[in-house]
């Protein structure tokens, strides 16, 4: 048995890649990862191919993704494969006919956001789809877009051994929000320029309220920018950091911001966002949008806040903070770290399954 992997990115940009290896690994099946190597950057345990991108204009982008397709190619045909594994909706409808005449139900999509490209070639989305042994998917919500009656699986956005281990050794931290001044973080990638902005604006200047973005991305230079302009006092900017500095660098905050825009364009209210799994595993509430899939979370397991509007925010963060309950908030994160354990059972039961039956 030896099964392909193949995944449009950087190692570093995806967590989950961690699950299928894992599984690989504990079954002593051969594989293979191939990546694109979008950064330049010399990861090892993948055969790479590299062309940084530098392009955001759709014909551009699509003859990189046409070049990516070739050099998979290559590899598939010169070496024997019982199994695929693709990572990305585009990159299935760009692998489609080669998935479906030679691996028909022995490969596995995994979908972790949504891609116009799935709306511009439904057809052949829907087809490699219903060809797939199962569909990976990063939230449940994504069946309000995804075809009808095709066999999904929830692979949740998380490292499962964090997860583990939060449980191990829980709780975290001693939650609680005795601060005078509530200190709200935004982690990650800073891409979200629209979203960013409506939150800085209800918080600005309050000395109630410290804001700081940790992390790097494409909506980073324009709210320093936007900081800048408007004379903010009360917002600092990070950086670039590596993933196990988040423990650290979350340390001292009261609240992490996942408010996000809802367009057509990225499904926004069907997204779980990775800032949400770190908001339980580092027991920090979080703020979300209301009408989203993050607030049915919220919802069910009640560790953050939902604001319908962002001119919301001051009163309800201010509210929050005076009728925070702290056994109550661990014990929820508890819940949910505890039932994310049990997806991931099921997701590894499925895996297997893939891999063994003939």
């Amino acid at each position: 048995m030896r099964v392909a992997l193949l995944f449009p990115n950087n190692l570093f940009t995806s967590p989950y890649l961690k699950y299928y290896e894992s599984v690989l690994k504990k079954g002593n099946i051969d594989y293979d990862l191939y990546i694109w190597d979008r950064h330049g950057v010399n990861e090892k345990g993948c055969i790479a191919y590299t062309n940084k991108v530098k392009t955001s204009i759709p014909l551009f982008k699509s003859l990189d993704f046409i070049k990516f397709r070739r050099f998979l190619m290559n590899h598939l045909r010169k070496t024997e494969y019982n199994r695929i594994i693709v990572f990305s909706g585009q990159l299935g409808i760009l692998m489609s006919d080669f998935l479906i005449n030679n691996f028909p139900n022995k490969y596995i999509l995994d979908i972790r956001d949504y891609s116009q490209v799935m709306s511009y070639f439904k057809s052949r989305f829907e087809k490699v789809i219903q060809n797939s042994y199962f569909v990976c998917v990063s939230s449940n919500g994504f069946k309000e877009w995804l075809p009808q009656n095709a066999n999904y699986i929830l692979g949740h956005n998380i490292d499962i051994a964090l997860v583990s281990k939060s449980l191990d050794n829980f709780p975290f931290r001693d939650a609680n929000l005795e601060n005078e001044t509530l200190k709200i973080d935004t982690i990650g990638q800073i891409k979200d320029f629209n979203s960013d902005a409506r939150f800085i604006d209800q918080l600005k200047n309050d000395k109630r309220f410290k804001m700081e973005f940790i992390g790097f991305g494409p909506a980073l230079n324009d709210l320093k920018i936007k900081s800048t302009s408007e004379k903010i006092n009360n917002i600092s900017f990070y950086g670039l950091y590596k993933k196990e500095e988040e423990p650290l660098l979350l340390k001292n905050t009261d609240i992490i911001n996942i408010l996000i825009s809802r367009t057509e364009h990225n499904k926004g209210a069907t997204l779980l966002s990775n800032r949400l799994y770190l908001s339980a595993l580092y027991n920090i509430p979080c703020i979300v949008n209301s009408d989203t899939e993050q607030s049915r979370i919220i919802e069910k397991y009640n560790f953050g806040i939902i604001v319908d509007n962002y001119e919301e925010l001051p009163n309800k963060l201010v509210a929050y903070k005076e009728n925070f309950c702290k056994e109550s908030f661990l014990n929820n994160c508890y819940t949910f770290l505890a039932d994310v354990k049990k997806d991931y059972s099921l997701f590894e039961q499925k895996l297997t399954n893939f891999l063994i039956d003939k």
